[in-house]
């Protein structure tokens, strides 16, 4: 076995010692910290350290992994020279590494599940993990099961995306294990005697990462999960907008719901309460796909008639009259036709309510954990947003135009947005029905159904 020595710092080395059992874990930073050579560092020291083990590197699809991570496996990591390649036989065509002591490294794709889903492994390795959706991790995550070392372990490595994401999610949530790399951990690009950036480091990570500008330097320099740029609703910020959680609103604020009927697209309704300045605050809000009418109307009414909802001033709808018409007959509530003749009014006035008025507050806040159930597992899978939070931070507008670029949103993933617009136009017309501190809101008569 030749002689090897590498350098891992900070979060590669973080990563490499991970051990944690039936864990998750993946890699994030930007290109250039090192993150791959660390990945295939940990397979290759569990394939020595523990006999007969069975290891899995895998992408969403085969061909993929060719002229990417397989070339630092064989080059850098095994010095092109170690027994494990065996013969040198063209790289694409190959298809596992086997260890003297038994173990093996398989190399497949999400393209071609049938073999690597097929048999059981200690460890899995995804590189550039954002490639798949959630039901691919987790379907691979079934098949940990090998049981040849001390632990076994799905774990990946990636450049950071939107905080929309289900690698970004899933570590909020506590399922997966998210460690950062910097270019500061990369031996090439850093030099700790010098605490100064190399050669190499100052050509690439200075001058040509510097050059990047907008969410692609937060994300390929700095390593943030940035949102997307030419966001519609810019003026957003958590630290500004975001309720705590659990907040709950005063029983005598009045409610402003809001509704965007769906089924292969989700169903959203929006709760809203506003306070005497007329400020929105969203604290609960539905969000499933292949759901029908009847079932979020049974849902609503069991909200009011159990004492969690007080009856809602508005429900303001999307234009379709069956499905007000099955909302009512199932819940015992009215709706009324949503204010949508002028989108683009609807979108200033949105916009509006994130800017700060005058007393440095804004006129919408946003209970981060509003959601009134599980995430939808058909739109996890996807990839999908599942709240109206995962919407506001990936909603853009459509660059593909660049004769007018900023007249037009990208019109999908909006179905939050919309009812968001609605209960907006909503609140105002409720307000201009003449409430007042301390008041029972005089609400406009609806144009009911």
């Amino acid at each position: 076995m030749p002689d090897r020595h590498f350098t891992l710092r900070g979060g590669n080395s973080k990563a490499f010692r991970f051990s944690a059992p039936g864990g998750e874990m993946v890699l994030s930073g930007p290109a250039g910290t090192g993150k791959t050579v660390a990945a295939l560092l940990k397979l290759l020291q569990y394939g020595e350290q523990y006999p007969g083990s069975r290891q899995l590197v895998v992408r969403k699809t085969r061909v993929s992994l060719t002229e990417s991570g397989l070339v630092t496996w064989e080059r850098i990591v095994l010095g092109g020279s170690d027994p494990i390649i065996g013969n040198p036989i063209n790289r694409g065509n190959r298809h596992q590494y086997r260890f003297p002591n038994g173990s093996v490294l398989v190399t497949g794709g999400m393209d071609n599940p049938d073999k690597i889903l097929s048999t059981e492994w200690d460890l899995i390795y995804v590189p550039e993990c954002t490639d798949l959706a959630l039901l691919d991790w987790e379907t691979l995550a079934g098949r940990l099961r090998a049981g040849a070392g001390p632990y076994d372990l799905i774990f990946g490595d990636c450049n950071p995306t939107t905080p929309a994401h289900w690698i970004y999610k899933r570590a909020t949530a506590g399922k997966l294990t998210l460690i950062p790399t910097t270019h500061r951990d990369n031996p090439r690009f850093w030099d700790r005697a010098t605490g100064d950036f190399t050669d190499a480091g100052r050509r690439y990570v200075v001058e040509r990462l510097g050059r990047l500008t907008g969410s692609r330097k937060k994300r390929f320099l700095e390593g943030v999960w940035a949102a997307a740029e030419g966001l519609v609703y810019d003026g957003y910020d958590p630290g500004t907008h975001l309720l705590p959680l659990g907040w709950t609103p005063p029983e005598n604020w009045p409610r402003v719901w809001a509704i965007d009927w769906g089924f292969i697209d989700p169903l959203v309704v929006l709760f809203g309460a506003v306070d005497p300045a007329g400020r929105v605050y969203l604290y609960r809000e539905f969000y499933r796909s292949h759901t029908r009418v009847e079932t979020v109307a049974k849902w609503c009414r069991d909200l009011v008639a159990g004492g969690q909802e007080p009856r809602p001033a508005v429900i303001a709808a999307d234009h379709d009259a069956e499905h007000a018409a099955t909302f009512r007959a199932h819940s015992g509530l009215y709706v009324r036709r949503a204010d949508k003749a002028d989108r683009d009014k609807g979108i200033q006035a949105m916009q509006g309510a994130f800017d700060l008025r005058h007393d440095g507050r804004p006129s919408i806040f946003i209970r981060p954990d509003m959601r009134g159930h599980d995430a939808d597992p058909a739109l996890e899978g996807d990839g999908r947003p599942t709240s109206f939070l995962d919407e506001l931070i990936g909603y853009t507008w459509d660059t593909s135009k660049p004769e007018n670029p900023k007249d037009e949103p990208i019109a999908h993933n909006d179905h939050a947005m919309d009812a968001c617009r609605y209960l907006i136009r909503a609140a105002a017309t409720l307000n201009a029905g003449g409430l007042a501190t301390g008041d029972e809101p005089k609400v406009v008569p609806a144009h009911a159904y």
